[in-house]
C-alpha cells in the first residue's frame, strides 16, 4: 500500500478540505459489503482485509474525510500488517481528528455516529488483543510500541477535549502497555582471547568446575529476569514498573477514585527517574505534549469537568511524567469532589512532593519546544507541598489540618456550609497563624469554586489579619502565603490595580521568587 503518512492531514481540495460524504460513493458500498461479513454468518467468504484497507485509503485520499472509514482503515491494517499496520492506521486517525474535526464526516450534528465509529475500532483491537494475547508476543521494537502509545494518547486527548461522551481509549492503552518491548541490542564486550593452553588450578587446560557459590545461586522463577548483573536488575525494574502501570490503569477503569491507583501510577512513572533531565538554559530535549493535547486540557479546565479532568491527567501521566501541571490539575479536581476524592488527592500531593524532593529545581525546566514543566499556578501549588517533600509532614493531621480537610470536603457540595465552617473555626482560635491559615483556605476555596464571584472583601480581610498581627515581621513565609492569596483575587480586577501593586511591593522584599511567579 502507498505511503499513508499524509492521509489524515492532506485535504481533498482547497475548496473542500473534507470533500464530500463518501456514503454516496460506490467504493463505500463495496467497503460496507466487506465489513458486513463480520456479522453475517451466511457470508460466502470471510472479510478481505486487504480490500478493506485499500478501499478505505482510496476513499480518504480522493473522496472525503470520514471517521468511520479511517477506523475501518486502522482495523484493516491491523489484520494485514499487525501492530505496525495498526500504528500507521491510528496515526492517520489522529491526524484526521486533529486537522479536520469540525468538517469531517459524519458531521458534528451526528456526533453519536462518530462515537460508534470509534467504538467499532476499539472492539476490533480488543478482539485482536484477546485472540493473539499481546502480552505473549515476541518482544517488539520500542519505537513501534511508543508509536502506538503516542497515537492512542493523541486520539484520546482530542476526543476528551471535544466530546464528553466519547468512548475511552484507556482499554487500548492498557493493552498496548502489555506488549513486551525488546531491549536495545548491545555490542558484546571486548575480551582478550582465552589462552586454551594455560594450566588451571587443577593442573590442566580444561574449564574449571563451577564454584560452590555459583552452583547454589537460586534460579529465577519462570518468566522472570535473572538478577545477575546491573543490566538485568535495570531490566527487571523496568518490567516491574510496567506491571505497576498496568495495575494502575486497571484500577482507573475499575474505580477511578481509588487512592492506590493514583499512588501506583506515579510510582510507575517516576521511580526510575533518578535525576532531572539535562537542560541548557532551562530547556531540555524532552518533547512536550502536542498542541491538541494542550488544547484539550484547556477545554476541560474551562468547563471544570472534574471527572474528565481526572481521567485526562491520569491517562497522560505515563507519557509525560515531567508535565507537572497534570498533578496540580488532578489534585484540584479531586479536591473539588470533597470527601470522595480526598484520599486520592493526598496521594497525588504526597507522591509529587517526593518527586520534587528527589529532583530539586525540576519545576523550573521546560520541554524542547519551550513549554514549561510547570505553569505559574502549578508552581504555586507545588510550594504548598514543601512539608511533605522534606519529610516533615506529620503522620496524622493535627486539628487545624482536620478542619481544613473538612472544609474542602464540604465545599464540593455546599460552599456556603464550608465557608460557615471555616468562619466558626476562625472564631475558636486565638493563634494568629491558625487564623490566617484558615482565612487563606477560605479565599482559596472561594476562588476555586466561584472564580467569577466578587471576592474582594475576603481578600481584604486576609490582608487585615496579616497587618493586625504584623505577621510579615515574625512569620514571613506565612504572611507571604496570605498576601499571595489576596493578590490572586484582587489582581483580577483592573479597578484594584493600585491595591494589587501595593501587595506585590510588600511581597517582593520578603520573597522575590514568589513575587516573580505572580506576574509571570
Amino acid at each position: 500500500m502507498n505511503d499513508l503518512s499524509g492521509l489524515g492531514k492532506q485535504p481533498i481540495s482547497d475548496a473542500q478540505p473534507c470533500g464530500n460524504d463518501v456514503r454516496d460513493e460506490p467504493g463505500f458500498e463495496l467497503l460496507q459489503d466487506e465489513i458486513g461479513k463480520l456479522s453475517n454468518p451466511f457470508a460466502n467468504s470471510s472479510v478481505d482485509w486487504n480490500r478493506v484497507s485499500a478501499l478505505s485509503a482510496a476513499l480518504l485520499a480522493d473522496k472525503g474525510k470520514d471517521m468511520l472509514v479511517a477506523c475501518y482503515l486502522a482495523g484493516g491494517l491491523l489484520r494485514t500488517s499487525g501492530l505496525p499496520g495498526l500504528r500507521d492506521g491510528l496515526q492517520v486517525l489522529a491526524d484526521l481528528l486533529q486537522t479536520h474535526w469540525d468538517g469531517l464526516y459524519p458531521p458534528l450534528q451526528r456526533i453519536r455516529a462518530r462515537r460508534n465509529a470509534m467504538q467499532w475500532l476499539i472492539d476490533r483491537v480488543k478482539a485482536d488483543g484477546d485472540e493473539r494475547d499481546w502480552s505473549s508476543l515476541p518482544p517488539q521494537d520500542a519505537e513501534l510500541v511508543d508509536g502506538l502509545r503516542g497515537a492512542l494518547n493523541a486520539i484520546d486527548a482530542i476526543l476528551v477535549g471535544k466530546d464528553d461522551d466519547a468512548p475511552s481509549l484507556r482499554p487500548l492503552l492498557t493493552l498496548t502497555n502489555s506488549i513486551p518491548v525488546a531491549e536495545p541490542v548491545k555490542p558484546p564486550p571486548e575480551t582478550p582471547a582465552a589462552d586454551t593452553d594455560a594450566p588451571t588450578a587443577n593442573g590442566n587446560g580444561a574449564n574449571p568446575a563451577p564454584s560452590a557459590a555459583a552452583s547454589t545461586t537460586s534460579a529465577p522463577a519462570p518468566g522472570q529476569t535473572p538478577l545477575d548483573s546491573a543490566e538485568s536488575v535495570e531490566k527487571a525494574t523496568g518490567e516491574a514498573l510496567d506491571r505497576l502501570a498496568e495495575i494502575g490503569a486497571w484500577l482507573a477503569d475499575a474505580d477511578p477514585l481509588a487512592a492506590s491507583g493514583f499512588r501506583l501510577r506515579r510510582i510507575a512513572a517516576w521511580t526510575a527517574i533518578e535525576a532531572a533531565p539535562p537542560a541548557h538554559g532551562g530547556q531540555t530535549m524532552l518533547p512536550g505534549p502536542v498542541q491538541p493535547v494542550q488544547d484539550a486540557l484547556k477545554g476541560l479546565l474551562g468547563r471544570l469537568d472534574n471527572d474528565s479532568l481526572i481521567n485526562f491527567t491520569e491517562a497522560q501521566l505515563q507519557t509525560f511524567p515531567f508535565w507537572l501541571d497534570l498533578n496540580c490539575v488532578a489534585a484540584q479536581a479531586l479536591g473539588r469532589l470533597g470527601e470522595r476524592g480526598e484520599a486520592a488527592r493526598r496521594e497525588v500531593c504526597n507522591e509529587t512532593a517526593r518527586l520534587l524532593a528527589r529532583l530539586p529545581g525540576v519545576e523550573d525546566l521546560k520541554f524542547a519546544g519551550g513549554m514549561p514543566f510547570a505553569t505559574a499556578d502549578t508552581k504555586q501549588w507545588l510550594q504548598t507541598l514543601g512539608a511533605a517533600a522534606s519529610g516533615d509532614a506529620p503522620a496524622a493531621p493535627d486539628a487545624l489540618e482536620q478542619a481544613l480537610q473538612r472544609a474542602r470536603a464540604l465545599a464540593a457540595d455546599d460552599l456556603g456550609g464550608a465557608a460557615a465552617f471555616i468562619q466558626q473555626a476562625i472564631a475558636q482560635r486565638d493563634a494568629p497563624a491558625s487564623r490566617l491559615r484558615l482565612r487563606i483556605a477560605l479565599c482559596e476555596l472561594l476562588f476555586e469554586h466561584r472564580p467569577g464571584a466578587h471576592l474582594d472583601p475576603f481578600a481584604r480581610a486576609l490582608i487585615a489579619e496579616v497587618d493586625r498581627f504584623e505577621l510579615d515581621v515574625w512569620d514571613a513565609p506565612l504572611a507571604i502565603d496570605g498576601l499571595r492569596a489576596a493578590y490572586a483575587i484582587l489582581a483580577r480586577n483592573d479597578e484594584n490595580r493600585a491595591e494589587a501593586d501595593a501587595l506585590l511591593a510588600r511581597i517582593a522584599p520578603l520573597d522575590a521568587a514568589a513575587a516573580v511567579l505572580l506576574v509571570t
